[in-house]
C-alpha cells in the first residue's frame, strides 16, 4: 500500500511538472486594490484548469508597453497581456498579435458593448487580412461625461444635462459663469477634452486611407466651438490652456467651476469629497448631426503570436472576461464593464452616476489606431494650444497641424 502512495505521489509530481504553464503580462494595476482580485481569480483558474500562469504585474510607471516591445523583439514574449488600448492596434500593425476571432466564441463576443469590442477590430489594410479581425478583447473602460456641482446648478436654475445641445450647453454654461464661479472648466493639454467636439460635429481625424482630415469644416467647425468657449462666450476659467486636469477637478470640489467634463476615476474622487452634491449628465449633442460623443478609453487582452500556448492563453482570457468576474474586478477597481450583460448589473445600472456613464458609453469613442498616434496627439494638442492662446487663429493651426501630419505620413511611407 506504501509502494502505491509513493508511486501516486512521484505521478502527480511528474504531472505537476509537465502541467502547462503559461506567461500572463499585466500593465497597470494597484496592489492595494485590484490586483489581490486578479491574482484570486488566477488561482482558481489553476485549481479549476490545471494550467500555472506565471503573473507579472507591470506598473504604468515601468512603461510596460516598451517592455512588451522589448520582449517581442528578443522572442520572449508573454503568452497574453492586459495592455492599454489602442497599444494592441500598433501590435497589429507588425504582426506580433494573434487574431481572436476563432478563439472567442461568437456568443461571448455578443454579450460585448458594441462600440467597445468595434474598437478591438482592426481598421487598416496593412498587413494584408488582419482587417475586420480582432485583435484584442476588452476588459474595461471608462468614458467622460459632464461632472457637476447640483448646488450651483440648482442656484443658478440650470436644468441637469441629460439632453442638452451645443447651444443649450453655451447658454446654461453663461448662466452658470457669476462672481468668481466659471461655468465650464477644462485644459487645453489633453485631446480628450476637444476632439469630442470634432467627432460631435461629423469630424474624423484620418479618413478611411489613413489620410489627415484636420482641415475638412467638421474639424474647423468642432475645434472652433471649443474656442469659442474661451473666447467668445468666456465661460472656462483663467489658465486653462496648459492647466492640469486634476486641477480643474479641484476647482469643481472647492464650488470654483459649476462643470467639466472627466472619467470614472475622477468621479470616485469627487463624491468622496461632495457626496451627493456632485452629479453626472450626458455630454451636449450636435444640433445637425445629433451626435454626443464622448473620448472613451479601456484596457484589453492580446495573444501574442510567439504564445505556443495559445488556446490555454485563450481559456485564461475567457476565464478573466466571465461576466461575474468582470464585475468583481470592476466593483473593486471602478472602471466601467466592458460586457453589456456586466454593465447591467444592479452595482452599475443603479447607481446614479456609474448609470449615467454607462449611458455615455453608447456614443463614445477612443482614439485612432495608428502607429503614428502618439505623433498625431502631440502635433494636435500644441497646435490647438497655441490657437487657444492666441498665437494664432484656428485655421492657421489646424493648418498647420494637416501640412506637418502629412509630411510626417511621407517620410514614414504611409502616404506617397
Amino acid at each position: 500500500m506504501k509502494r502505491c502512495l509513493v508511486v501516486l505521489a512521484v505521478v502527480s509530481l511528474a504531472l505537476a511538472a509537465w502541467a502547462t504553464e503559461i506567461t500572463f503580462w499585466f500593465a497597470g494595476g494597484d496592489p492595494a486594490l485590484d490586483l489581490p482580485v486578479v491574482k484570486k481569480q488566477i488561482e482558481e483558474f489553476e485549481k479549476a484548469t490545471g494550467i500555472k500562469v506565471k503573473f507579472i504585474a507591470i506598473p504604468w510607471a515601468e512603461h510596460p508597453h516598451d517592455k512588451l516591445q522589448v520582449a517581442i523583439a528578443a522572442g520572449k514574449a508573454p503568452d497574453i497581456a492586459k495592455i492599454g488600448s489602442p497599444f494592441e492596434h500598433v501590435l497589429a500593425r507588425y504582426g506580433v498579435v494573434e487574431p481572436l476571432d476563432q478563439l472567442i466564441p461568437a456568443e461571448v463576443q455578443a454579450t460585448f458593448i458594441p462600440a467597445i469590442l468595434e474598437d478591438c477590430r482592426y481598421k487598416a489594410a496593412v498587413p494584408a487580412g488582419l482587417k475586420g479581425k480582432l485583435v484584442s478583447i476588452p476588459y474595461f473602460t471608462d468614458t467622460r461625461v459632464i461632472l457637476y456641482r447640483k448646488d450651483i446648478f440648482a442656484e443658478r436654475g440650470v436644468p441637469e444635462p441629460l439632453d442638452w445641445t451645443w447651444d443649450d450647453f453655451v447658454e446654461y454654461a453663461q448662466q452658470l459663469t457669476f462672481d468668481d464661479v466659471y461655468g465650464f472648466g477644462t485644459s487645453g493639454r489633453y485631446n480628450s477634452q476637444f476632439i469630442i467636439f470634432v467627432w460631435q460635429a461629423g469630424g474624423e481625424i484620418l479618413d478611411e486611407n489613413d489620410y489627415p482630415l484636420f482641415t475638412s469644416p467638421e474639424f474647423l467647425e468642432g475645434i472652433n466651438f471649443y474656442w469659442d468657449l474661451y473666447h467668445t462666450y468666456r465661460v472656462v476659467q483663467p489658465g486653462a490652456v496648459n492647466a492640469h486636469l486634476w486641477d480643474v477637478r479641484k476647482m469643481l470640489a472647492e464650488g470654483k467651476i459649476a462643470m467639466y467634463i472627466d472619467c470614472g476615476d475622477s468621479a470616485r474622487v469627487l463624491y468622496e469629497e461632495l457626496g451627493d452634491k456632485l452629479g453626472a449628465g450626458l455630454l451636449p449633442k450636435h444640433p445637425r448631426t445629433g451626435k454626443r460623443t464622448a473620448f472613451f478609453g479601456a484596457d484589453s487582452f492580446v495573444i501574442l503570436k510567439q504564445s505556443r500556448h495559445k488556446q490555454e492563453a485563450a481559456k485564461l482570457l475567457l476565464w478573466l472576461i466571465d461576466k461575474d468576474r468582470m464585475i468583481e474586478y470592476c466593483r473593486v477597481s471602478g472602471f466601467l464593464p466592458a460586457r453589456a450583460d456586466a454593465a447591467a448589473d444592479p452595482v452599475f445600472a443603479q447607481d446614479p452616476i456609474k448609470a449615467v456613464f454607462i449611458r455615455q458609453l453608447e456614443d463614445s469613442r477612443g482614439w485612432i489606431k495608428h502607429p503614428e498616434a502618439s505623433f498625431i496627439a502631440r502635433i494636435l494638442r500644441t497646435e490647438v494650444q497655441e490657437a487657444l492662446a492666441g498665437n494664432k487663429s484656428v485655421e492657421e493651426a489646424l493648418r498647420a497641424v494637416q501640412e506637418t501630419v502629412v509630411a510626417h505620413f511621407k517620410e514614414k511611407g504611409y502616404l506617397r
